[in-house]
């Protein structure tokens, strides 16, 4: 699985042109076929809709391993784009929501929303710690960025993200704005809300690329007040 921009047309000039890297062995990937169908629920409260797309499937010229590739806005093994997930995360950590409020705000069924919450409570600390290493490595002015104690492991994770997205979109202000949860989910290859990926100690050396994500730098990727402990 490989994250990708939500152009598909940019996806696919980039696979023709040999500009698209192998997560495994940095060779060149090809256009090769597709996924299977999947359909992503978008939008929140009772304004959700579903979409349904194909992913890209490409393979590398080196080691000849087939990648799928997953646009920016969706997290793997998900069927809610990543920003209904975000919204959510953001509401339990910044505002205290329970499972059942954020549920019935989402227009998502409470066991879907109880398991997105428990997925990042179970990986809070992980992540915090990995992202807390690429924000030092990152950004080209860390300590100005360093995110203020959150005092639980999940608001300790959020305000990292935000610290690394905000560090991320001064790095390439020139070409590309970041929010914390593209900025997670591009890191990651869409897998930052699985648990047993980050149980299994996962590998996210690779810097995020130009390109892939859009939208604004630093803010609450779904327009939810976020308090002060997660000001960056």
């Amino acid at each position: 699985m490989l994250t990708v921009s939500h152009d598909s047309v940019v996806v696919e000039l980039n696979l023709l042109a040999g500009r698209v890297v192998c997560p495994d062995c940095g060779g060149r990937l090809r256009p090769w076929g597709w996924a299977r169908d999947r359909v992503i629920r978008e939008g929140l409260g009772t304004d959700w809709v579903d979409r349904r797309l194909r992913p890209r499937r490409s393979r590398c010229t080196v080691c000849l391993s087939t990648h799928v590739l997953l646009e920016v806005r969706l997290a793997m093994r998900r069927a809610d784009a990543a920003e209904v997930i975000a919204a959510a995360v953001e509401a339990k950590t910044a505002l205290g929501w329970g499972h059942r409020k954020i549920a019935a705000g989402c227009g998502r069924p409470v066991s879907t929303v109880r398991g997105w919450l428990r997925a990042l409570a179970a990986s809070a600390g992980a992540i915090g710690e990995r992202f807390t290493s690429l924000l030092v490595r990152d950004a080209p002015d860390a300590v100005v960025l360093w995110p203020k104690p959150a005092g639980t492991a999940g608001g300790e994770a959020l305000s990292v993200l935000m610290a690394y997205a905000e560090g991320l979109g001064r790095r390439f202000a020139a070409a590309v704005t970041v929010t914390w949860i593209q900025a997670g989910i591009a890191t990651t290859n869409g897998r930052l809300f699985c648990s047993s990926w980050w149980a299994a100690g996962p590998n996210t050396n690779r810097p995020l690329r130009p390109g892939v994500v859009g939208g604004k730098v630093g803010r609450s990727a779904c327009h939810i007040p976020v308090v002060g402990v997660f000001t960056v």
